[in-house]
């Protein structure tokens, strides 16, 4: 419970401006915390709503990520389970993570777990193929939030 008190409170110290205009991003992030598996449609919201944007749908928000770089432009639903290869992926692109050799070469979802565990932004012992938790992906923007604050 302190682990997901304490990932909540820095994602919200990191993206309080867009949560404070919407009390639905507050019961986002609060339920977010306690889910055993999240979906694509969280890392969507979360790292829309972590570039300052107000997503108001999956759509929307998968739109401006895919616009933005972030996202890969394959057909994700809303529903499917978070894979570590997709969020590593999507904070890769975010933090532009170029120092691993077969991530530059590449550029794809198995290599940016490479990427993400040598800089330290995930596990780099954990299977690309694992689900996250929404504990796992808010302590991961996070992160992905810490380092692009302190890159700039």
């Amino acid at each position: 419970m302190r682990f997901k008190s304490a990932a909540l409170l820095l994602v919200l110290l990191f993206a309080l401006p867009a949560a404070a205009q919407d009390m639905a991003n507050i019961n986002f992030y609060a339920n977010l915390g306690d889910q055993a598996v999240a979906t694509v449609g969280d890392a969507v919201k979360l790292f829309a709503l972590s570039m300052g944007q107000k997503p108001r749908d999956f759509n929307a928000a998968r739109q401006f990520l895919i616009k933005e770089g972030v996202f890969p432009d394959k057909p994700y639903a809303e529903s499917d389970t978070l894979r570590r290869r997709t969020a590593a992926f999507m904070a890769a692109r975010y933090l532009k993570l170029g120092d691993s050799i077969m991530y530059s070469i590449f550029k794809n979802e198995r290599y940016a777990v490479v990427a993400c565990g040598a800089n330290g932004i995930m596990p780099a012992d954990k299977s690309e193929w694992d689900a996250l938790s929404g504990a796992e992906l808010m302590e991961l923007v996070a992160r992905v939030a810490e380092r692009a604050e302190a890159g700039k």
